[in-house]
């Protein structure tokens, strides 16, 4: 069985050994090189535009502006682009840092030399660049395309069952301005040939991509050409086209050979997605039992000045836990801020943060273990869908998470567990994430040199899904691992499940599965079929694969390898497609993953900086494809949470709208010296009502309830409720000092 083995990463060797290829390593024959010139007001307009010295300047092949770029094709909304604007489409300014004009020179130096010399005269406006300000604007959402989930949901008169409630929570939570801080910038390739664009991207979906470019660009999908094989860290922000993409392409077809344009460290902050700043009201109610009566949960979230992106923070108390009456409530404020993008947990780790605690707030003023407040109020369907969840272990994950933590040497009390001069605290918070379902297609081909491929589209986007694929494959075939090989991340390929919303295990996974087993099938009926075959007659459920061979289920002495099979018979594949339908997945359940975290954080009371000493969270996500790259992902997307939880905020002049921040130096993520003992664990049971292979996504869920969990430890340690992120040492000691 390869699903299981703890294998090493495939494409791992070429990362160390410096072969691998990213987008902006590409190197094209006489390629050149553009830069983006960026607004320097967040609302207004541009008065004038002078690109006269640097067309001038040495080396510089053009300079694109609104005054002299390609018409653009199709609608931004019937093509689902990230704006309901085309790039450099007008005079308009939006946000800061917005895109102005395009240099393109025969160096990057003398490109970005050349952009400092385009002067702008703007006609700045007012600037809305707060949450606050801009909730006097605060409104129900209009959806740009179809909704993804309800703005308003109301079950069971929540506002008198809360009323009517022994005990209460009524608090508002505050999460910031988040960026995706991925290492490797977002870059892109173009180059045209007799009329045909190849793109070479930074890309969570490329055939999506496609579909973008060629309609904005005004040529048919098939003569574009996409390829994304290895992203250095996305986390969501490479999961659209955004302006860099297709002014690299207008730029190579206006000046000839092909462009690369790779944006700045603080182009990728202020330009390239964000998750929005948010703010919840929460009302929890409960009986004296700790039994739930009520939640309201009002959610309101900053959005662009030209359309409404709200965040889907309700989902936690949507679907987390048994209430009888329910009030969720979304809305959007209007603010000078670039589009957003999926967020690594887009709507789950804000909402959970909320929701975890509250219910932590809740237990004190019960004064129950939170813990128990939580297996009290567990449930086993979807509140909403009125379905049996499939798969979900989460009591069990309670169980064993508490166990290795030592949750029992919790004190009930705050700030009664002491070490020296450091508060001890100890928190937790529940996980869940809905599981995705993505159309997917997959091919496998069994080769005569006893060798086997997949083949889809897919993008290594470091979380090790080439590796868990060619997994299922090798399973799927009985060929060894070994012995597969996997091609990706390109349109030419059968189109996969974006790398986004953990869609890859579940969706492309499907598509792998069902591909290996009609390849398998596939060269069990031409054995079967041959007399010359060991395994003439037999019927095709009774041959089994293993080793690279086929044998009799009965005899297994008695077989071949598919080396010997295909090349007797002068095949040199078989080669089979299998495709993920998601409107074919069981509909009797809901599907979701889940999992509990437990952290540990110490304070010195002199200095109150939040260390994180020791993390423990079990996960329940159906089959575990690798335990290696699965205990890694969860321990990336624990750190992840946690840099969030303490010290991450993209922050905006609320004067300007300028962004502060924009760069590694102040957006602070955390460093191997902020990081403690994570000990990860899965309670294993696969699901096969979710997928056949028995797994569902891991990306996403492993950070749900981080923010929380933090945050409740250190009210444990300190007795100080710290309710808006991050939990920075000024905001805490300006706490400690305030509680006396």
């Amino acid at each position: 069985m390869s699903i299981g083995t703890p294998i090493t990463r495939i494409e791992a060797p070429s990362k160390v050994n410096g072969q691998a290829v990213y987008t902006a390593d590409v190197q094209l024959p006489g390629m050149v090189h553009a830069v983006m010139v960026g607004s320097t007001i967040a609302a207004g307009r541009l008065r004038a535009i002078d690109t006269r010295a640097a067309e001038s300047a040495p080396g510089v092949l053009a300079v694109l502006t609104h005054r002299n770029v390609p018409r653009w094709h199709g609608t931004p909304d019937d093509l689902h682009y990230v704006e309901p604007r085309f790039p450099l489409a007008d005079t308009e300014i939006h946000y800061h840092d917005q895109c102005v004009a395009v240099v393109v020179a025969t160096t990057r130096e003398q490109a970005a030399y050349a952009a400092g010399l385009v002067a702008v005269e703007y006609e700045a406006r007012p600037v809305v660049a707060s949450l606050d300000a801009a909730l006097p604007t605060a409104h129900e959402p209009v959806w740009r395309f179809e909704p993804l989930f309800p703005s308003v949901v109301e079950v069971g008169g929540p506002k008198e069952a809360f009323a009517g409630s022994a005990a209460k929570v009524d608090a508002e939570y505050r999460t910031p301005y988040h960026s995706h801080a991925p290492i490797e910038p977002n870059a892109t390739v173009a180059q045209w040939e007799r009329g045909r664009l190849n793109i070479h991207k930074t890309s969570q979906d490329v055939h999506g991509d496609r579909r973008i470019i060629a309609g904005a660009l005004g040529v048919p999908a098939d003569h574009v050409r996409v390829w994304s094989t290895l992203v250095g860290g996305a986390f969501g922000n490479k999961t659209t086209v955004w302006p860099h993409t297709l002014l690299a392409a207008v730029a190579s077809r206006q000046v000839g050979p092909p462009v690369r344009l790779v944006t700045t460290r603080k182009q990728v902050f202020t330009g390239h997605g964000h998750q929005p700043p948010i703010i919840q009201h929460l009302r929890v109610g409960a009986d004296a039992d700790g039994t739930l009566r009520a939640i309201i949960h009002e959610t309101t979230n900053g959005t662009p000045i030209l359309f409404d992106d709200p965040e889907p923070t309700i989902s936690p108390s949507a679907s987390m836990y048994a209430v009888p009456a329910l009030g969720a409530y979304v809305r959007v404020a209007d603010m000078h801020m670039p589009a957003p993008a999926l967020l690594r947990t887009p709507g789950d780790g804000p909402g959970m943060f909320a929701v975890g605690s509250a219910m932590d707030e809740l237990s004190y003023a019960l004064n129950l273990d939170p813990l128990e407040l939580r297996r009290r109020n567990h449930l086993a369907h979807h509140p909403l869908k009125r379905k049996p969840w499939s798969g979900k272990q989460l009591l069990d994950c309670y169980a064993l998470g508490a166990e290795r933590f030592g949750w029992d040497r919790r004190a009930p009390r705050p700030r009664a567990m002491r070490d020296g001069d450091d508060w001890v605290g100890f928190g937790m918070s529940s996980a869940q994430r809905l599981e995705p379902h993505t159309a997917a297609t997959a091919t496998v081909a069994i080769l005569d040199d006893g060798t086997a491929e997949v083949r889809t589209s897919i993008a290594e986007i470091g979380t090790g899904n080439l590796t868990t694929l060619v997994q299922i494959a090798a399973d799927g075939t009985g060929v060894p691992v070994r012995r597969f090989g996997i091609v990706s991340g390109d349109t030419d390929l059968p189109e996969a499940a974006p790398t986004h919303g953990s869609r890859s295990t579940g969706s492309t996974g499907t598509a792998v599965h069902l591909a290996a087993q009609n390849a398998r099938l596939a060269a069990t009926r031409l054995a079967v079929a041959d007399p010359r075959s060991p395994l003439h007659g037999l019927p095709t459920d009774r041959v089994g694969a293993a080793d690279g061979r086929l044998f009799a289920v009965d005899a297994p002495e008695r077989g071949e390898s598919y080396q010997d099979l295909l090349r007797r018979n002068h095949v040199k594949a078989v080669t089979e497609e299998g495709h993920h339908d998601p409107n074919a997945k069981n509909q009797q359940f809901a599907f979701a993953t889940f999992g509990a975290h437990f952290t540990e954080v110490r304070i010195n009371r002199n200095v109150p900086r939040v260390r994180v000493t020791r993390h423990v969270a079990v996960f329940a996500i159906g089959r575990v494809l690798n335990p290696k790259t699965a205990r890694n992902q969860a321990q990336g997307g624990i750190v992840f949470a946690a840099g969030q939880t303490l010290s991450e905020q993209l922050t905006q002049d609320p004067a300007t709208g300028l962004f502060v921040t924009p760069a590694f130096t102040d957006y602070h993520v955390p460093v191997h010296a902020d990081v403690g003992e994570i000990d990860v664990s899965f309670v294993e049971e696969p699901d096969y009502n979710a997928h056949p292979h028995g797994a569902k996504g891991l990306g996403e869920v492993v950070c749900v309830g981080v923010h929380a969990a933090i945050a409740n430890a250190v009210y444990h340690a300190t007795g100080i409720r710290v309710r808006e992120l991050p939990i920075t040492p000024d905001k805490l000691a300006r706490l400690v000092r305030e509680s006396g």
